[in-house]
């Protein structure tokens, strides 16, 4: 029997994080939360980049956007602010 971390590693080779709901028919915050356990804990591997209005951070070498351990995206107002979290979420 598969578990729901093994299907969402398997779902997320074609599908983005979003869709996972759906696809499992878990909640999107279990789905989400289960994400942010597979993602790059290195510093490294992120950067701010602007989207919109706001910035979010974006894997360097990878497509994805960070999720937190509350399963959310996250947006901030500056670039600063964003570094500075980075800084402080991979100590």
């Amino acid at each position: 029997m598969t578990t729901l971390k093994e299907q969402i590693i398997d779902l997320l080779e074609d599908n983005h994080p979003n869709e996972l709901a759906r696809l499992t028919g878990e909640d999107e915050d279990t789905c989400l939360k289960i994400v942010h356990e597979l993602l790059s804990k290195d510093p490294n591997d992120w950067e701010p980049e602007r989207s919109g209005d706001i910035w979010a951070i974006y894997g360097k070498n990878f497509s994805g956007e960070w999720i937190d351990e509350n399963g959310n995206y996250l947006g901030f107002d500056t670039r600063r602010e964003a570094m500075e979290y980075i800084k402080e979420t991979f100590k």
